[in-house]
């Protein structure tokens, strides 16, 4: 099966996995790329009927890249089916489904091994229905293969950070807190600015996230609100 790899240099790799004959290759979504991860992430990741995808904080994915310790074996009476329950010590093991020839030698427990494909729920549960299982040459790769989640994992920290407008600045504010405290000192009125007029104002935000925001601020006494709960100012305008 042939594979192919470009380093996005964002913790994320671009892989190809099958092809003709390859009996899952109709069932994939229409989202590409493979994630780099562990375990833990694709168990903690919520399932998405509508959008036919895993999500995981903000990123969206059906494809992964795993590695980790053969627990149990069970091989079908026909050869062809293996299923595995891999162990990468993340906090969790997740069940490993193979279609595959069987002209090899079998794998067997506590081996290491990567495992490219696709995540799927089972009564509930997930597991992965693999495109390729290969036996580590290293342990060195799996160094590398958890160097790649953490950076993987950052970048996502980072996607969500940027979205939800939550980088902390020096004095202990988000961005979106101190760009909502920032405004709310212009206001030259006793009635201080609407959540519509922030919301205008600070187009970045969405106005669920300003509410969120105002409510916080609010309740640590930051600002307070006027003539009713939808405006709002700062007890100290210089």
């Amino acid at each position: 099966m042939a594979l192919w790899e470009q380093g996005g240099g964002n913790g994320f790799q671009q892989r190809k996995a099958g092809g003709e004959g390859d009996p899952n290759n109709g069932q994939r979504s229409a989202i590409k790329g493979v994630l780099t991860c562990t375990i833990r992430t694709i168990l903690n990741a919520k399932h998405s009927e509508a959008e036919n995808c895993f999500i995981y904080k903000y990123f969206k994915f059906n494809t992964v890249m795993i590695m980790g310790l053969i627990r149990d074996v069970n091989h079908e009476v026909n050869g062809s089916l293996a299923m595995y329950n891999l162990d990468d010590h993340s906090g969790g093991v997740i069940e490993i489904k193979w279609w595959h020839d069987d002209s090899g030698e079998p794998l067997k427990p506590l081996t290491y091994v990567k495992v490219v494909g696709q995540v799927k729920i089972f009564s509930g549960r997930a597991h992965v229905v693999a495109h390729h299982v290969s036996r580590l040459q290293s342990l060195n790769e799996l160094v590398a293969h958890s160097i790649e989640c953490v950076h993987a994992s950052m970048a996502i920290r980072k996607q969500a950070s940027t979205i939800n407008g939550t980088n902390t600045n020096r004095n202990g504010f988000t961005l979106i807190q101190n760009a909502v405290i920032n405004f709310l000192k212009t206001a030259t009125t006793s009635e201080g600015f609407s959540v519509t007029e922030i919301s205008t104002q600070l187009k970045q935000f969405n106005e669920n996230q300003v509410r969120q925001t105002l409510e916080f601020l609010s309740g640590e006494g930051h600002i307070y609100s006027t003539t009713d709960d939808d405006h709002f100012r700062t007890g100290n305008n210089n």
